[in-house]
């Protein structure tokens, strides 16, 4: 006889752990799996930024790039060709959607999750010592010329009409807030309220343990099949067993479209790899803030292992081998920056975010079959809004009114 629950949660991403603490909170009896510990693949490298000012989705490069970005010349971006085949219907749509009507509008369906994240991470901090690892000083975006900055000029409008709220500082302003910056930028847009994580997967590790220690059960097992039985309980036979479950989420980020697809659901989802490595900081230097280069597409944070620095978008097949030369591309601009020194680590870190072309996750019910739930596809965004999109779903779940219109995120509005 299986092991029963009343909902199996796969992926302990930060998505998959914030549906599993929202339904555990409801009194269902949850099985949260993972082949690995909590909060180790996508959601442990990224930039730390809870994204509450985030009010546009990351936009395609300019075609003028174009030439440069296909010569992997492009700091920003890489390409392995032998993958750039299959992945140009998703690049084109993609495209379309980084027209400014298609991006604010899409943008706007997001802002429920975006607007409450740090509200929704909070929620799921309580009973933990997660907030330690809260910073206050957010995410800034630095602007290298003036022409830089004047691109920005439709985010920052796009802002002011969600009520968004930022500053404008020259590099003698934003100096006095960052003394150890280097003045190689012209311009400093400051979110006004952001907030950051000086440890994403330390945090989402300690979610998962107030997860496991309030009821909760945590198995680090892969699903080796999952099927619906007649009696419409599902089946996912594990390497320890059997366990079975009215409903099922797949929160497996990057690996979800591999569980999906056995269901005969095919979705458009690419993978955006990205790299990150730690270094120390050169003649006492200290940064507070999260930066972000504008000009050559990467992240500058404090953390706690180092000074994290992140790259953009390397369009590669999930399981092809790292290539971390991006690292390389950006670390020179970055110590034009800041004093970064030797690195910390023995290797980069590498991770994939799933996104779809018009960067909103797949939130709710499967089409086709009752009980099975989605919750992936999360893109850059995951940090932000894994914890709003967990209460979410558990509400529709439970059958609760939602916090917010879930529409925008349903599975139908994609070809699968």
């Amino acid at each position: 006889m299986p092991q029963a629950y009343d909902v199996i949660v796969i992926g302990a991403g930060i998505a998959g752990v914030s549906t599993a603490m929202h339904l555990l909170m409801r009194g269902d009896k949850v099985l949260l799996l993972d082949r690995g510990a909590a909060g180790q693949e996508t959601s442990y490298g990224n930039a730390g930024v809870i994204g509450t000012h985030y009010v546009l989705p990351f936009d395609a490069p300019s075609l003028v790039d174009i030439p440069k970005i296909l010569l992997n010349r492009d700091p920003s971006v890489h390409f392995h060709y032998r993958d750039l085949l299959a992945c140009t219907p998703w690049i084109i749509d993609y495209y379309l959607r980084s027209f400014p009507k298609w991006r604010e509008a899409d943008g706007w369906r997001l802002r429920p999750l975006t607007k409450s994240a740090i509200d929704e991470h909070r929620t799921l901090m309580r009973h933990t010592e997660a907030e330690r690892h809260l910073s206050a000083a957010g995410n800034v975006k630095l602007h290298r010329s003036e022409s830089s900055f004047a691109k920005s000029a439709f985010e920052l409008a796009v802002a002011e009409r969600m009520g968004v709220p930022f500053e404008v500082l020259d590099a003698a302003a934003f100096g006095a807030m960052e003394p150890h910056l280097k003045p190689a930028y012209s311009k400093a847009v400051r979110w006004v309220g952001g907030m950051r994580l000086t440890n994403p997967g330390a945090v989402v590790a300690a979610y998962a343990d107030r997860f496991a220690r309030e009821g909760g059960v945590f198995q680090q097992e892969e699903a080796q099949s999952l099927s619906q039985m007649p009696d419409g309980l599902w089946r996912l036979d594990l390497p320890s067993g059997t366990v079975a479950a009215r409903h099922v989420v797949v929160c497996a980020g990057p690996w979800s479209g591999d569980y999906v697809k056995r269901l005969g659901y095919h979705f458009p989802l690419a993978m955006k790899r990205g790299y990150h490595r730690h270094f120390k900081a050169e003649g006492g230097a200290t940064l507070a803030h999260a930066l972000t280069d504008a000009d050559n597409g990467y992240v500058i944070c404090p953390m706690e292992q180092g000074y994290r620095l992140t790259t953009g978008a390397e369009f590669a097949d999930l399981h092809a081998p790292p290539t971390p030369v991006q690292i390389d591309q950006i670390l020179p601009y970055a110590r034009q920056l800041f004093a970064l020194g030797d690195t910390v680590d023995s290797a980069a870190w590498m991770g994939s975010r799933p996104c779809f072309t018009d960067s909103l996750p797949v939130i709710g019910a499967a089409p086709r079959h009752r009980g099975l739930w989605f919750n992936f596809g999360h893109g850059h965004m995951g940090l932000t809004i894994g914890p709003g999109s967990g209460r979410l779903l558990a509400e529709m779940i439970k059958g609760e009114p939602p916090f917010c219109d879930p529409h925008p995120y349903r599975a139908e509005r994609l070809r699968f």
